[in-house]
């Protein structure tokens, strides 16, 4: 088994059975992380405890957080806490496929490699591609800005390359986390290649995905907060609102047709 210099950072909230799969695709893994940082935001998770012996071989180490600080604080509890050079997230709702870390790392540890990068992410448990070929691009600006590029399952980074921490929100603040370090200038690539996947819905299903007007009020926050930082100028925010806006009524529309459609 090849240990690779990674440490893998899980945020959970009383996610019972999601947490232990998510650790399960870690432990199917063809290269290894050194260490699992699980970070329970203070929900008191007996899951936390009791996924452990199921999975004894696993690097796990827990740390519990004495107040709520949403998934970002607890991501960045779980950057702290960390040792290794690399990093990537993990929701627990979410899994790897088994290959994940061994493809990332090889093009993190490739000549002129990337200081952060992502891939592709399945939704509604949509099966695994029957081949796994791949190729990398980089990030365009504008894919940066009018959606988020990388859910936050698939990002992978150097340490020393974060250059801004999780927004302490409770929506968008992945988004924040992703265009903010990307905008600032880093070298990244992109994987067009699905090694992460949900059994949910991109949005409209149970869980965060819901609250579409809480993903919508994330998003302009976040737009508001790159134009804080310098990194996003006044005449593009100006574009942005107007486009949000759109994307809010569109998965709005989506939203009434698939219940439409399950009604029937």
């Amino acid at each position: 088994m090849n240990i690779v210099p990674l440490s893998v950072v899980i945020p959970t909230f009383r996610d019972g059975e999601a947490l232990a799969r998510a650790l399960a695709s870690i432990a199917h893994q063809t290269w290894r992380p050194t260490e699992i940082i699980v970070v329970d935001d203070a929900g008191n998770d007996d899951a936390c405890a009791t996924s452990r012996p199921d999975f004894a071989d696993l690097p796990i180490r827990l740390v519990r957080l004495e107040q709520n600080v949403g998934p970002g604080g607890a991501r960045n509890a779980g950057i702290s806490a960390g040792s290794e050079p690399y990093i990537a997230f993990l929701d627990a709702d979410d899994e790897w496929h088994a290959e994940k870390v061994e493809r990332q790392m090889k093009v993190m540890q490739a000549p002129e490699a990337p200081a952060f990068s992502s891939h592709l992410k399945l939704f509604s448990s949509q099966d695994w591609p029957s081949r796994l070929t791949e190729d990398a691009t980089e990030f365009d600006h504008w894919d940066i800005l009018l959606k988020n590029p990388a859910a936050i399952s698939t990002v992978m980074m150097r340490r020393d390359s974060i250059r801004y921490l999780f927004p302490e929100w409770y929506a968008g603040e992945d988004y924040a986390f992703v265009a903010a370090n990307l905008l600032s200038g880093i070298t990244a690539r992109k994987i067009n290649l699905a090694l992460a996947r949900a059994d949910k819905l991109a949005f409209g299903a149970s869980g965060l995905s819901a609250r579409m007007l809480d993903m919508q009020l994330g998003e302009m926050r976040v737009h508001r907060f790159l134009m804080r930082q310098g990194l996003v100028g006044l005449p593009e925010y100006c574009v942005l609102v107007p486009w949000t806006l759109l994307k809010f009524a569109r998965r709005i529309v989506l939203h009434m047709l698939r219940a439409w459609r399950l009604s029937r």
